[in-house]
């Protein structure tokens, strides 16, 4: 339900104690996404989309639907993020008839940077936890339960990226 003007600067019911939050202040929000930045050398498209979700994620201090909506991007900034590192691995792809195929996937994505050594995921357990908020879920988030994939997945994409261990990154 979209809140009354006068109210938008007041906690969620959620986040006020009178529905299941208790003791997540908006600093311990703006605490918990502080510590999660990526870093420079990770393109600025991904470290926007990044950051949009921990704006989301604080911001729903005053509208819990941004918590959701900040679980359900986390999984298409990690796929932006794969794309842009090795995306071009699948350009060109055709069927066994000729034909173009669609690009690759976050499962595939996931599969080749696991398997080229560039990032160390458990790719099914991803896999699972995206396909739970992409397709529709009455899951009841809070901050715990959002933000250890979150941290997951920001790890990731920084290990993707890393200098240290990919010399090459386009």
């Amino acid at each position: 339900m979209l809140k009354e003007g006068r109210n938008l600067l007041s906690p969620d019911p959620y986040y006020a104690g009178s529905a299941g939050f208790v003791g997540s202040t908006l600093e311990a929000l703006h605490g918990d996404m502080s510590v999660l930045a990526l870093p420079d050398y990770v393109p600025e498209s991904v470290r926007r989309s990044h950051d949009g979700i921990r704006n989301a994620y604080i911001y729903s201090y005053f509208a819990y639907d941004l918590l959701t909506l900040a679980a359900a991007q986390t999984f298409p900034c990690l796929e932006l993020a794969l794309r842009l590192r090795i995306g071009h691995q699948f350009a060109g792809r055709t069927t066994r008839k000729g034909k173009p195929m669609p690009p690759a996937m976050l499962g595939e994505l996931l599969g080749a940077a696991n398997a080229q050594g560039l990032v160390a995921a458990d790719v099914r357990s991803i896999t699972m936890i995206r396909n739970m908020f992409a397709h529709g879920s009455d899951t009841v988030l809070n901050a715990p339960i959002f933000l250890e994939p979150f941290r997951y997945v920001t790890a990731m994409i920084a290990e993707l990226f890393d200098p240290a261990k990919n010399s090459h990154v386009p």
